[in-house]
Formats: structure tokens, sequence, C-alpha cells
């Protein structure tokens, strides 16, 4: 489209440096504005710009065509995968664009840095973190559970392994308090109901693993737990709070908690699982130190896809959103896998940025683009998954190794090594 039909739009240029933009005169190059976020695109989208048009330009055109004062307001651009830092004509310069036909830039909100960060001193290292409704739950090195407001930072800690607890998560919330899954070094879970005053209770004991328990994750119907261990296997339990017959006879003592055995056993990995997750209720995806990603149906009872990779992998996250699998290496690159691919290249795209491990991967609760990472690198670094070579932001340094990431919609905790959780809220 020629710069003539965008006079329409002259009463939206409120800023001299636009008209200057606009003028007829300099080298145009013709844009095309695209925009995945539904409430900032704009109908007419192709313009011809000059070649000296810089990002705050770009923005100013954006935020005009929108009505948008606010200068909290902020948008990336993205060509072709890479975020654009210079003026557009330097980009074309620079790629051996030739201008023959419509550049096309992709937009989307800057995410602003974290409105606070901060720090909690814990009793230990810190194996594991959850969410649950209103708090934060942390599984740490000497067997204790640590409850956090996220409002208050009020923490409590209560006593549930002898040993250290490698991974935790909120099952869900009763009216009597916050149901609770630990796994230890003991090779136990234990399933607590963490009341709202000051006690927490053991109430189910789940042995079954012959070696550590490494990670945890509930079904998304809450009514299933998956967990993987040092022992290679994946078990399937119940978070039912009836207790069988068989469970009653087994417990000795009215206050003890009762042993539960798994529903399920499934074997196929051939070194430690180090990260399980829920893709839906019936469908799980586990990482482990032999360098695959397995996808399982507890169905069907078997493993129903292996995607094989040369380096081990230590976490993982799905995203029902982008329908994405993350996964955290010891090469320190995050990976991002689409199980949808029937080839075996399903590497969707690697993010690199982290110069160690990469010990915990989280998902954004709310877009399908935006990922936490933890590594053994000490950071904390926030990506959108639409610009792989750089991360976003860093939203935390801890004093010593990551150890897990957690995101809860307006707020991302991180704890680690240093015996330190680092709470960062945003607007």
């Amino acid at each position: 489209q020629q710069f003539g039909e965008f006079q329409t739009f002259q009463h939206y240029f409120k800023q001299i440096n636009l008209r200057k933009m606009l003028a007829v005169g300099d080298t145009q190059i013709q844009v095309r504005l695209e925009t995945s976020e539904k409430d900032y695109s704009i109908d007419q989208n192709v313009f011809s710009l000059p070649h000296t048009a810089s990002i705050s330009e770009l923005e100013d055109l954006i935020k005009n065509l929108l009505n948008i004062d606010d200068d909290s307001v902020e948008f990336s651009f993205r060509i072709n995968d890479e975020l654009l830092s210079t003026t557009i004509g330097k980009f074309c310069e620079q790629a051996n664009f030739s201008g023959e036909s419509v550049l096309k830039i992709e937009y989307f909100l800057k995410r602003e840095a974290p409105e606070k960060t901060d720090e909690i001193s814990v009793n230990d290292w810190v194996g594991g973190l959850s969410f649950s409704s209103k708090f934060l739950y942390g599984g740490l090195y000497n067997g204790q559970i640590t409850r956090t407001s996220a409002s208050t930072l009020e923490t409590k800690s209560f006593q549930v392994h002898a040993k250290p607890i490698k991974c935790i998560k909120a099952i869900r919330t009763e009216k009597s308090g916050d149901l609770i899954v630990t796994g230890s070094i003991d090779q136990t879970l234990v399933y607590s109901l963490v009341g709202e005053e000051e006690e927490s209770k053991s109430l189910f004991n789940l042995r079954g693993h012959t070696e550590t328990v490494t990670c945890v994750s509930v079904s998304p119907s809450t009514e299933q737990i998956v967990s993987g261990s040092f022992d290679t296997m994946l078990k399937i339990w119940s978070t039912s709070l009836d207790e069988p017959d068989e469970d009653k006879k087994r417990k000795k003592k009215k206050k003890d908690a009762v042993l539960r055995t798994p529903l399920l056993t499934l074997g196929g990995h051939a070194h430690a699982i180090t990260g399980c997750t829920w893709q839906d209720n019936s469908q799980i995806i586990t990482v482990s130190q032999d360098a695959s990603v397995k996808f399982w149906d507890t169905q069907l009872m078997t493993c129903t896809k292996t995607i094989a990779i040369n380096t081990a992998l230590q976490a993982v996250s799905w995203s029902d959103k982008s329908r994405l699998v993350a996964t955290g290496a010891s090469d320190k690159f995050v990976r991002l896998f689409d199980p949808r691919g029937v080839s075996g290249a399903l590497v969707h795209s690697t993010l690199f940025g982290h110069d160690l491990w990469v010990s915990d991967v989280c998902w954004s609760p709310v877009s399908e683009f935006e990922l936490v990472t933890g590594s053994y690198d000490n950071s904390v670094l926030l990506w959108d998954t639409r610009n792989p070579r750089s991360f976003v932001q860093r939203i935390s340094n801890h004093e010593d190794k990551v150890l897990s990431v957690v995101w809860k919609e307006g707020q991302i905790a991180s704890g680690g090594a240093d015996s330190k959780i680092h709470l960062s809220t945003f607007k």
C-alpha cells in the first residue's frame, strides 16, 4: 500500500516524530505489523515506513493507532525469530532483505520487571516449591515443609520426613486445610494435611519406590499423583482420603499415617527419572538421566512415545496453552518439544541463556509464550518463546544453585542451595 492511503490515520499522530517518520521523501519499506495478542491488534496493519524507523517509533505508531496513553505499556518487535534491536533499514541490510516484498514484523507486550522480590530465609536447602490457593509451600533438605503466606510472607515449618525432601506439590485445598504431597531421599512420599493454624498431619505414607523419590505431580482432576525415582520406576497413587480396610489394618496407632501402595507401576527408563508432569488425566510425560522424554498412557498402561536426545534431562513442564513440552538439561539448554510431531525431529526450539545445568522449568499459567527456568548458575530467567535467542529478563539471583521454580499468576517463586526462597511479584 502507498503512503497516501494512510492520510486517514493522521488524527492519531499526535507526536511530531511520528509525522516525521511518515513523511514522504525518505526511502520507504513496506511492513506488516502483526500480533497474536488480540487486545492489541490493529485493523489496518500494512504501512510504508522510512528505513530509519526505530523501535520507539514503531511503538509510538501502534500506541497512537490504539489510543494508548499509558507509558507503562511497551512493545517488543520480532522479525524472523529475532528481536528487532536496530532501525528497520539496518535490519534489512544485515538480513539482505531486498524490499521487494512486505516485511512482516510481529509485536507483543514487553514483560515488566517484578514489582518487588522478597527474600525468605529458611532452615536448609529448598528441594521443591509449590503454590496452593493461599500459600507457597517449600520442601527442605532437613525433612521439613514450610508454608509461607503469599501476601504477608509469614512462614511456618512442619516436620514431615526424617531425610531431605526432593519434591513437593499442593494437591488441593479442603475446608480443613491444604493437602500436600512430598517425596524424599527416604524413598517414600507423604500425603499431608496442613491446617490453617499451626498443625500438620501426615495422612498417608506412600511406599513402593526403592530409591530416592525425585519428582511428583498431581493430575488435573487432583484424583491421582505420579512420582518418579532413582529406581527408574514411575508410580501412580490415589489421592482419596478414604481408608480401605486393608490400610486400616496396617495402622498401628491412631496418630500414625496409613500405609498406601501404588495403583500402577510403569517401567521403561534406563536411568533415574528426574521430572514428571501430567498432560491430562491419563497422559503423563517424564524425563530422565537416560537422555529421553517419554509419554505414557495410564489407561493403556504403557509408554506411547519416546524422544531421545544427546544429554541428560533434569526437569519437565507441560503447557496446556502452547501444547509444548519444556525441558531443562545438564548441557545448560532449555528445549521445547512438540509431541504432535510424527518424525524424530520434534525439537520445536532451543533456548540459550544459562551457563550451567538447568535444574527446573515452569510454564506460565496464563501465557502460551512465557516460561521461567532455574539453574545451577544461581539464576532464575524469564523467557518469551517468540525470542528463543535470549531470555527476557533475569528475575533473581541466588547465592547458590537454584533447585526449584514455580509460577502462579502474578508471582514467581524460586529456591535452592542458599536456603533462600525468592518470591517475585508482578503487577
